[in-house]
Formats: C-alpha cells, structure tokens, sequence
C-alpha cells in the first residue's frame, strides 16, 4: 500500500516502522529536527541500530494520491491539518489519537466512506531522534474501528482487534488515563513519590471520570475498566499509588502537561459542572 502518516514522533515513527518493515511504501511529514534526521537518514533507525527506509516530506499535499493516511498527532494539534485531510485523495483515512469529544466530527469532515479510527496502546520512545519501541507486551495493542485495518495492522506485526464502539472505548480510554497522566506529572521532576493523599485525590478523578462516560449514555470500554471501577476505593488509591512507581507511567511526564489539560477541558465541556475533581488537578 502507499501510505503517508502524518506525525513522525514516537508513536507515530513506530507505526511507520512496522508498516514500512511489511514492505509498504511509507511516507512520513515531519518537522523540526524529526524531519532533519529523516530526511539525513532516509530511514526510521531504533535505538538497537535497526533501521527501515521512509521517505519524509514537511507538510500533507493534498493532491498527492495515497491509499492510507494515517495522523498520529495530539488531538491538540490536529484543527491545522482537517483542511488538507478534508480535501486530500487518500482512499482511507485513519485517526489515531485520545479524544474524549468523540469521533462523529471527523468523520463528517473527512467524509463518511473513507473514515476510521484507532488508538495505539504501545510503548514508544525517541532517544536521540532514535526509536524505541514495543507494541506486543502484555495488554498492548491497537483497537480499530476497520476490521480490514486491524488485518494490516496485525500483518505487520502490530497486535490490532476491531471494536464496533470507538466513542465508549475512547472516552472511557481518556478517563482511565487522565489520572495515570496527572501522577506522572505530579512526580516527574520532584524528588518524591505520589503520596497516599494524592493518589486518594486521583482515585476521585478516576471514578469521576468513569461516571462522566456512563452518564453520557456509554458502556466502559474495554472490560478492565468496568472491572476497575467495581474495585473498592482503597484497593484504586493503592494500584494508583503502585503504578506512579513504574517507569511507563513515570516517563509519560516527559510529555508535559498540555494533552492532558486538553482532554480535562474537553471532559468538562462535555458535561459541564460534573468535572470539579479533575479540574481542581487540572496541572
């Protein structure tokens, strides 16, 4: 296939990675010193020194034909580039980002017949302008709305499963991790650990969260979510208070505070005065 994936940081350059490695033709828009290095190495290359050929470009042109756009930006960043989706000649367009607005607004912008969503639940790094990456672990993988995607998806080595309610599956995504977010930020640069207290403030936000996405008519998504919720308070303060301990959650500070702050803001408008827990941690 001839696919453009716009977005070439980590999760995005490991979705490139594996599709170009299956033998797609993959083109990359990057910016900044992530286009610099693509454009000097003409490959994805990971922290072990393996490398797959890409071609890079730094902006979308519509009128180049593709048969796959993938856009593995932040939602945050993602109003620029409707336009040139809306009016490109990809024959599929796919979405992968956290969203809690839901996905009926860019299917109407990029129209109906070629839309499709997914989240990559994987881990990914760029050290150096170097990937590091891993997308089968234990409870990874991408969940799609396309069961002809997850098929390619998984045919380059990308476990994938298709769900039929992305909009449940990605509010109740967006609740489950705001308060992961929140206690990696809290932690990142300090020298102390969560305390008992602030993991008791974001088990509030979680289950405030979780409320949200069932008062607006959802069903918690997947399986371990509702399971999570039924868990007793204390038993969610300590697995929230062991989990800001890990290094996946840890490192998630690197990213900043800016998606996180745009996914409590879009929780809030969706439901206004039902958020005051996760505004008050707003960071």
């Amino acid at each position: 296939m001839k696919i453009i994936l716009i977005g070439a940081g980590r999760i995005g350059s490991a979705v490139a990675f594996c599709l170009a490695k299956a033998g797609h033709d993959v083109t990359v828009v990057a910016r900044g010193a992530r286009f610099d290095t693509l454009n000097r190495d003409g490959a994805i290359v990971t922290v072990d020194g393996r490398s797959v050929p890409v071609k890079v470009v730094s902006t979308l042109d519509p009128a180049t034909p593709s048969d796959l756009a993938i856009v593995t930006v932040p939602e945050h960043q993602v109003a620029p580039l409707l336009p040139a989706l809306a009016a490109s000649r990809a024959n599929t367009i796919l979405l992968m980002f956290n969203t809690f607005q839901g996905t009926g607004p860019y299917r109407t912008i990029v129209g109906a017949e070629r839309f499709a969503f997914g989240f990559p639940n994987m881990s990914a790094y760029l050290v150096d302008q170097r990937l590091r990456f891993r997308v089968d672990g234990p409870g990874m993988g991408t969940t799609m709305s396309s069961p002809i995607l997850a098929q390619l998806f998984k045919e380059a080595a990308m476990p994938s499963e298709v769900e039929d309610d992305m909009d449940a599956f990605l509010r109740s995504h967006v609740a489950l991790v705001v308060p992961l977010f929140l206690a990696a930020l809290l932690t990142w640069q300090r020298a102390t650990q969560l305390t008992w207290t602030e993991a008791e403030q974001l088990d509030a936000a979680w289950t405030e969260g979780f409320d949200l996405v069932r008062s607006l008519g959802h069903t918690l998504k997947p399986r371990l979510v509702a399971t999570l919720l039924r868990m007793p308070s204390f038993a969610r303060t300590g697995l929230l208070w062991l989990l800001s301990r890990s290094r996946p959650v840890k490192d998630l500070g690197e990213f900043g505070p800016t998606e996180t702050r745009a996914l409590i803001d879009a929780m809030a408008t969706a439901a206004p005065g039902k958020t005051p827990r996760l505004l008050a941690l707003r960071p």
